[in-house]
C-alpha cells in the first residue's frame, strides 16, 4: 500500500490504462460534478421546483387535516441538496473522501436517498392519520373523508388543469415513486452493459498501480474492514481509519483519471433514451402533470388557488 503523498505519480500511468481498456475514453473533467444530468430528467422537476410542490401539497393537507381535528406536520419541504443523478453516475467527491473515506458526513445518507424524487419521506405518522390521509376510512370523527384522503384532495388540487390527463387520475394522489420505475429500469440495463464492465476492469488497474486490489469500486466500498453488512451489522466498526481514507482517495482519483464517470454517464445515458422510447406517450403525462402541479402550487403559495 502507498501513501497518500506518493499516489499521485501514478494518476498518469493509470489514464493511460484507461486508454488501452476502453474504447474511446478519456479522463473525465476535473469536476464531474458539474453535469449530471440524465434525459429522464426533462420529465421530472427540479430539486427546487419539487420543494415549491411540496409546500403547496402539504399546506393543502394539513388545511385538509385540521377539518378532522387532526394536528399534522409533514416532512421538511426544504429542497434536497444531493443532486438526482450522483448515485447512477457513482461519484464520490474527493474532499470528502479525504476527510470521511466512505463515509458520509451527517445528514448526507437521508440527502442522497430523497434525490431521486426530490421528497423526503422520512416522517412518522400515527394511526389515525394515516387513515385520513390515505382514505382507509369513509368518516372521521363524524366527518366524511374525501376519496382517496387529504393526499387525494391536496393533490386533486394541484393536478387540476393538466391537458391530456384523464380526469380520474387527476383525482387520485400522485405517483411520486413512478418515475424511479423508469430510472430502475435504466440503471438494470446499465448494470448489463459491457461497457460498465471494461470500465471496472481499467478502475481496477489504475488501483492496483496504486497499491490496492479490488475488483470494483462496489468492493473497494463494501470491504468488511469497514462497510457493514447484514451478517455484521451488530458490530459497530472504526470509520474514517487511515487505510479507509487512502483507499477512498486512491479510488476518487482512479474514478476521475480512467474515465470511469464518463463511460457511466454514457451507458446511462443511452439506456434512459431506450427507456424514453418504449414509454414515450406516458412520461409525456407525468411531464405535462408535472408542470401543472408547479403552476398550481405558486397559486396555491399565493392564496389564490383554494382547498376544496
Amino acid at each position: 500500500m502507498i501513501s497518500l503523498s506518493t499516489y499521485g505519480t501514478l494518476r498518469w500511468a493509470a489514464a493511460l490504462l484507461c486508454v488501452a481498456a476502453v474504447t474511446s475514453c478519456t479522463a473525465d473533467p476535473a469536476d464531474p460534478w458539474d453535469d449530471l444530468a440524465l434525459p429522464l430528467d426533462a420529465y421530472q422537476l427540479t430539486h427546487e421546483d419539487q420543494a415549491r410542490v411540496q409546500r403547496a401539497r402539504f399546506a393543502l393537507i394539513r388545511d385538509c387535516m385540521r377539518r378532522f381535528r387532526i394536528d399534522f406536520r409533514g416532512p421538511s419541504t426544504e429542497p434536497v441538496t444531493y443532486p438526482r443523478n450522483a448515485s447512477y453516475i457513482d461519484l464520490l467527491d474527493r474532499d470528502q473522501v479525504e476527510k470521511y473515506g466512505y463515509a458520509a458526513p451527517p445528514g448526507q445518507a437521508e440527502e442522497a436517498a430523497a434525490a431521486q424524487t426530490g421528497i423526503r419521506t422520512g416522517y412518522s405518522v400515527t394511526d389515525e392519520q394515516f387513515f385520513v390521509l390515505e382514505g382507509k376510512v369513509k368518516r372521521y370523527r363524524g366527518t366524511p373523508v374525501p376519496p382517496g384522503g387529504c393526499f387525494a384532495e391536496a393533490d386533486g388540487v394541484l393536478n387540476q388543469g393538466a391537458k391530456g390527463v384523464p380526469p380520474a387520475e387527476s383525482a387520485r394522489k400522485f405517483n411520486d415513486d413512478e418515475m424511479l420505475t423508469f430510472s430502475y429500469d435504466a440503471a438494470d440495463l446499465a448494470w448489463k452493459d459491457p461497457r460498465v464492465r471494461a470500465a471496472e476492469r481499467s478502475w481496477s488497474a489504475c488501483m492496483k498501480e496504486a497499491g490496492f486490489d479490488y475488483a470494483t469500486p462496489a468492493d473497494a466500498m463494501g470491504d468488511r474492514r469497514w462497510a457493514v453488512t447484514a451478517a455484521d451489522d451488530h458490530i459497530e466498526k472504526p470509520r474514517g481509519t487511515r487505510v479507509e481514507i487512502e483507499t477512498a482517495v486512491a479510488d476518487a482519483g482512479c474514478r476521475l483519471d480512467t474515465g470511469y464517470y464518463g463511460v457511466r454517464r454514457a451507458v446511462y445515458t443511452d439506456h434512459h433514451n431506450r427507456v424514453i422510447a418504449g414509454h414515450r406517450d406516458r412520461l409525456n403525462t407525468i411531464k405535462a402533470l408535472n408542470e401543472t402541479r408547479l403552476s398550481n402550487a405558486a397559486k396555491v403559495l399565493k392564496g389564490e388557488l383554494p382547498a376544496r
